[in-house]
């Protein structure tokens, strides 16, 4: 999926990629490019996460079950930032597995090119 987020004044709001068609046991990869925009993730009972989100960082989430996840608007960044953003699609003869997962650790692991 490509998502453009226009100027600072643009955001997303606070969502899970928790839907039955996704597969849960596999992380979701985000590569970001232009401006630096920033990811909030909140759980319910936890202090919240902010992550920048670099041009050329890439962001694997996992654990959408508990987490949210958030683009917040930033008035200061006046040019717009792109994701493109990779997931594991169940298709209709697969069938989704219930994996034990550690919900209490933020939802995400960001890689730097160095």
């Amino acid at each position: 999926m490509i998502t453009k987020v226009g100027s600072g004044h643009a955001k997303i709001g606070a969502h899970k990629d928790d839907k039955p068609t996704l597969d849960q046991t596999v992380d979701i990869a985000t590569l970001s490019f232009g401006a630096c925009r920033d990811m909030i993730f909140s759980k319910k009972g936890c202090k919240s996460v902010r992550q920048a989100l670099e041009a050329g960082s890439l962001l694997l989430m996992h654990d959408q079950k508990e987490w949210t996840h958030a683009i917040p608007p930033q008035p200061c960044v006046k040019e717009p930032s792109i994701s493109l953003t990779f997931r594991q699609v169940w298709s209709s003869s697969q069938q989704s597995l219930d994996v034990e997962c550690d919900y209490s650790t933020p939802p995400c692991k960001r890689l730097r090119r160095e």
